[in-house]
């Protein structure tokens, strides 16, 4: 939440529900200020999830969580307010039945569950083709793995990160972000696994870390060494670790429904579709009349509202 918070000069807080002196359920939530009024986001950058968390299920104390957080957002003369809810939780119907939203997106949450105690054979032998192939190609190539967290490793994963989301027209992170990975995070949260060849780096991911599962965050290949599937090798490498470790589950984050190519990517390295939804209420209906380039410019990094619902997108 720091680390966001900072990133995107947002304001993060915790909206607490107690019953009896108990905490009975959390619910995160960043704010960011802007033109047309606050934007409420649970959670903000690039579609992080959020919704209620609790130790023991208590649907009172979640659906007064969830109209808190949209009565304050309107209190606070706000733009638009969302939830972006959890896959892990499958509890989609519950903010169906009490989100009262105006407009709903969705994505396909895409998570491998690890084998409890998999050798690396075994771990290879449950992703679908071309994946075991891609990794042992990489191999024959010469490619080696190293985990890092070092100036040069970040260096490259950003410069090669913006030339890959510039070919494909796509909205690069900006710089500070991957600056403040080593001043803010712990250094067991995080990690680049750094793919080179012949002593040059040719691919590179980031992840994160927490509890018993790892967030896949930041894939990125030199495009004219894409062929040497470096970077199938670079994940296969982070997955191995994370595995030895403990951690159970590995996180791709969300996939548009439309993006048929980046689902198919995913799917081939043993995933497990999950659903979730972003429940958003507009406070301020000039956020309809804007174009998509004028809302990122304003509210970076926040979701606030789907694009298809723009009155001229």
């Amino acid at each position: 939440m720091s680390l966001i918070g900072q990133h995107l000069a947002a304001q993060p807080g915790w909206l607490v529900g107690k019953r009896g002196g108990e905490t009975v359920g959390l619910l995160p939530f960043m704010r960011k200020e802007g033109a047309l009024g606050p934007i409420f986001n649970s959670l903000a950058y690039y579609g992080s999830n959020g919704g209620v968390i609790q130790e023991k299920p208590d649907e009172e104390a979640k659906a007064g969580l969830i109209g808190f957080f949209y009565n304050m957002a309107e209190e606070e003369n706000s733009a638009s307010a969302t939830i972006i809810t959890n896959p892990l939780e499958r509890d989609s119907a519950f903010y169906h039945a009490h989100a009262r939203h105006d407009v709903l997106d969705e994505r396909i949450g895409q998570i491998t569950h690890f084998p409890a105690s998999a050798s690396g054979e075994e771990l290879l032998n449950s992703f679908q083709d071309p994946r075991p192939r891609n990794i042992r190609r990489a191999m024959r190539e010469g490619v080696i793995v190293e985990r890092r967290q070092d100036r040069d490793a970040l260096d490259f994963l950003y410069a090669t990160h913006v030339a890959n989301m510039e070919a494909i027209g796509g909205l690069p992170k900006r710089r500070e972000f991957f600056d403040l990975l080593p001043r803010i995070m712990n250094a067991s949260d995080w990690a680049i696994f750094l793919a080179v060849l012949r002593g040059q780096p040719v691919a590179a991911l980031l992840v994160f870390y927490f509890n018993r599962t790892v967030e896949y965050f930041t894939p990125v290949v030199v495009e004219t060494y894409r062929h040497t599937q470096a970077l199938s090798l670079a994940i296969y490498k982070a997955m191995q670790e994370s595995v030895a470790e403990g951690f159970s589950n590995w996180n791709w984050g969300g996939t548009w429904l439309n993006q048929r190519g980046v689902y198919d990517f995913k799917k081939r390295w043993g995933t497990t579709d999950y659903s979730y939804y972003y429940y958003t209420r507009i406070f301020n209906s000039a956020v309809k009349r804007q174009n998509k380039e004028t809302l990122l410019a304003m509210y970076p990094g926040f979701y606030v509202l789907p694009f298809s619902a723009l009155e001229h997108p």
